[in-house]
């Protein structure tokens, strides 16, 4: 298949369009069947959320891999900074259905609606101000440095946070002291518009980053494998104290259409279809556990009681 506009250039894949391996290797380790449902349980997420009522819901649909990736490359003793759409990182994480939709409806815990935090998952809760929750997570990579306890820190932005101040601030921390950082940015990709990089008449996010002396990739969305063995490798880096990592991660939001391949989770099926790993009753199975726990929590919580 032939790159269209939809298609970043720039961008690693493993897998093509189609879903067949297209370059690299496979993610070692990984259980595909199980990425696979965690992608599909932050779309169940993202429609729930979407029908929720929620005051400035923004759909993060499409964007799934990064948030997917990102939570399960993180251990125990990790720390994450999500942005104001990424529920779905708590979700993968191991929060119950029943104190996410508690969280989400009431603002228990962070007290505002329609996000969530975790002390004991180490989820921090999203800051309003653009990007600046990138100078607390540089502040608690720090701190795992001091500590020795091994530890790292992911933070999740989209491509308008790197545009401020804090950004460059935070680069310029981490490359300086050898934070043990993880910064996973979500470029938007849409033909006919403006790409990240013409914020700034510049080369891209990553190309940007590299000038930093950060170490980066660039993947693309829609290749869930991609962007896991490059989050991967990045906190590889991180635990080896090899200093900071940037991955850029170009998705395309569904919410106009776009095609098919460029939906990681559809991007993902196929490959697993092709090589004899998934059937619709898998599919049917892995959704209406995810829709019946979701639909359960956030009935609880409007019927005021959970």
């Amino acid at each position: 298949m032939e790159p269209t506009p939809w298609d970043p250039e720039g961008a690693t894949t493993v897998l093509d369009a189609q879903g067949r391996v297209a370059e690299g290797a496979l993610p070692a380790g990984l259980d595909l069947r199980i990425y696979y449902k965690a992608l599909v349980a932050a779309r169940c997420l993202d429609v729930r959320l979407g029908r929720s009522g929620l005051p400035m819901f923004a759909s993060a649909a499409g964007e799934e891999a990064p948030l997917c990736a990102t939570a399960m490359n993180a251990r125990e003793e990790d720390w994450i900074y999500p942005g104001l759409r990424d529920v779905a990182v708590a979700l993968v994480r191991g929060m119950p259905f029943d104190e996410l939709a508690r969280q989400v409806m009431t603002g228990e815990g962070t007290g505002v609606i329609g996000r969530v935090a975790s002390a004991s998952l180490r989820i921090a809760a999203p800051c309003d101000a653009l990007a600046m929750h990138l100078a607390i997570a540089a502040g608690q990579a720090h701190g795992q440095k001091l500590a020795g306890d091994g530890g790292i820190t992911f933070a999740l932005i989209g491509e308008g946070s790197t545009t401020t101040g804090v950004f460059h601030e935070t680069l310029a921390v981490a490359a300086a002291c050898d934070l043990p950082l993880v910064i996973v940015c979500r470029s938007q990709l849409w033909p006919g518009g403006a790409p990240a990089e013409a914020g700034v008449l510049g080369d891209s996010v990553a190309e940007r980053v590299r000038a930093c002396g950060v170490w980066d990739r660039r993947v693309d969305g829609a290749d869930p494998l991609a962007v896991h063995t490059a989050i991967a490798q990045a906190a590889a880096r991180a635990r080896d104290r090899r200093g900071p990592a940037f991955v850029e991660v170009v998705v395309t939001q569904l919410l106009h259409d776009p095609p098919a391949h460029r939906d990681p989770v559809e991007r993902l099926r196929r490959y697993l279809d092709a090589s004899g790993q998934w059937t619709s009753m898998f599919q049917d199975v892995a959704e209406a556990e995810v829709r019946g726990n979701l639909d359960r929590a956030f009935a609880a919580v409007r019927g005021g009681v959970a």
